[in-house]
């Protein structure tokens, strides 16, 4: 499914660079070492040092496109298991969590006709600033390094396939439920209308976050952050 991996050593930002190919009108990825501007969801910035994997893939999505971020953070994991990992776990809606720390982002843009979903897996990484507190990466984890290279491979592949999947007959998002954290959880979603508290109650197979608010009213949401409520 991918026709051209894009490699650079540094640039700003892998999803601006992505938007730099889209006249070419094929599926690629960009790839780069370090980013100097890297981000996450709202603008956030991504700590994007050498030694984590930063890819962004440039789609023409002509069917459910909401459920792009699940295929990066499932690529993902699929990608870990091969590797032996395991206490695996997706944060709605875009984090992959290792041991309950952060590993893994996914941000996803909507640009002209495109959809650009990046991700950011923190490899070979081996310290974090104190404010990256809940950060983890590959090498803490397992005391080894990994081939970079390598795990952007494995990760294309697993990607390509679910992919080709979601366009050709949807993606089934009850298949990965095990796979979510926070499922019965007490939460508060914050969006830009405000903040809403409830019970998670599911995941549609639109990658949209089912809620019972405290009135008992189901309510959908398909972005906002989430945070566990402790009672």
């Amino acid at each position: 499914m991918i026709d051209k991996v894009v490699r650079f050593d540094r640039v700003d930002s892998t999803q601006d660079s992505a938007k730099e190919f889209i006249d070419e009108r094929r599926t690629l990825a960009v790839t780069a070492l370090s980013q100097d501007k890297g981000r996450g969801r709202q603008g956030r910035t991504w700590y994007s040092p050498k030694g984590g994997l930063y890819v962004s893939l440039l789609l023409f999505p002509e069917e459910r496109v909401t459920s792009i971020p699940l295929l990066g953070s499932l690529s993902i994991i699929r990608t870990l298991e091969e590797y032996g990992f395991s206490s695996l776990a997706i944060h709605w809606p875009n984090d992959v969590l290792l041991n309950n720390k952060k590993v893994c982002g996914v941000v996803c843009e909507r640009y002209r006709d495109s959809v650009i979903c990046g991700v950011g897996l923190n490899v070979n990484i081996d310290k974090f600033a104190p404010r990256l507190g809940g950060a983890t990466s590959l090498r803490i984890e397992s005391s080894r390094e990994y081939d970079i290279d390598e795990i952007l491979a494995v990760f294309l592949k697993r990607f390509s396939g679910l992919y080709d999947e979601l366009q050709e007959r949807g993606l089934k998002v009850k298949e990965v439920l095990n796979y979510i954290s926070g499922l019965g959880e007490s939460v508060e979603v914050l969006t830009a209308q405000g903040v809403v508290r409830g019970t998670v109650s599911d995941i549609d197979d639109d990658w949209a976050l089912l809620l019972r608010d405290e009135s008992g009213i189901i309510k959908k949401f398909y972005y906002g952050d989430v945070r566990r409520l402790e009672w």
